[in-house]
């Protein structure tokens, strides 16, 4: 079952057609890579994907857990992640001055379900959504091998731990589909090692669909079950990782063409 359906979108901006008639799809369950050359277009798609931008045309759907399909073309990001869609970003974007456990928090507040009269007496509801979201974070930070740190700030983790913390937060929003945007970018060879292994593990203990940009292609190629290529804002090839190393488009659109 697709749990995401893109069709033909496109974007202009200002006259620059930065997305073209690109048809994607993601399986429930799935772990999706969308690779290509700097200014590809890729992240624009997450935009769109997302609700960041609305596409200039074409449609955007999502199916839910309880098979409702959902048209989010023109929606905004905070209602598209009530729909179960969360992303992180190519910069990280923590809390920074809050700390590990905080900003896994913050992340839930679309779930709360006690009035602000009860948050101020601490009701009996109040109290067991909080440790229910308490409970929720420990449990996902000690996934990600975070959970020693929940009292520390955000600014204080190392570079790679942050990339873990946001990919944890996404996570705790209780998506249902993740689109991480560059995860291992700025990580050296054995935290992306480890990266690629917990991505997988998160995966299937959370029963996620992935989808995700990077430029690291032995990353790519171990962990995606399939992957689409953009080059100027066009779908190039889409195929499992062995057809996609192989395909002259991609190879073409990475290394040129030989000039005669």
């Amino acid at each position: 079952m697709n749990v995401m359906q893109a069709d033909h979108i496109s974007i202009v901006f200002g006259g620059l057609k930065a997305v073209d008639d690109v048809t994607i799809y993601a399986k429930k369950g799935e772990l999706l890579g969308l690779i290509g050359p700097n200014g590809a277009g890729k992240t624009t798609i997450f935009n769109m994907l997302t609700g960041v931008y609305a596409p200039t045309k074409g449609s955007i759907a999502f199916v839910n857990n309880s098979g409702a399909e959902i048209n989010i073309k023109g929606m905004q990001p905070y209602k598209v992640s009530r729909i179960g869609v969360s992303r992180t970003f190519q910069n990280i974007r923590l809390f920074k001055n809050l700390s590990v456990l905080d900003n896994m928090l913050i992340s839930m507040h679309k779930d709360v379900g006690y009035s602000v009269f009860g948050a101020i007496i601490k009701s009996g509801r109040y109290l067991n959504i909080e440790k229910e979201f308490y409970d929720k974070a420990i449990k996902i930070l000690q996934a990600v091998k975070l959970d020693g740190k929940k009292d520390e700030y955000a600014k204080n983790l190392p570079y790679g731990e942050q990339r873990k913390l946001e990919i944890a937060r996404a996570i705790a929003t209780g998506a249902e589909i993740v689109f991480l945007d560059e995860p291992a970018a700025g990580m050296n060879p054995s935290e992306t090692e480890e990266l690629a292994d917990l991505i997988q593990i998160l995966k299937n203990e959370y029963n996620l669909t992935i989808v995700l940009i990077e430029h690291d292609m032995k990353f790519v190629m171990k962990i995606c079950q399939r992957i689409y290529v953009l080059d100027f804002g066009i779908l190039i090839a889409e195929g499992v990782p062995k057809e996609i190393k192989s395909n002259p488009n991609v190879i073409k659109a990475y290394l040129g063409e030989e000039i005669e």
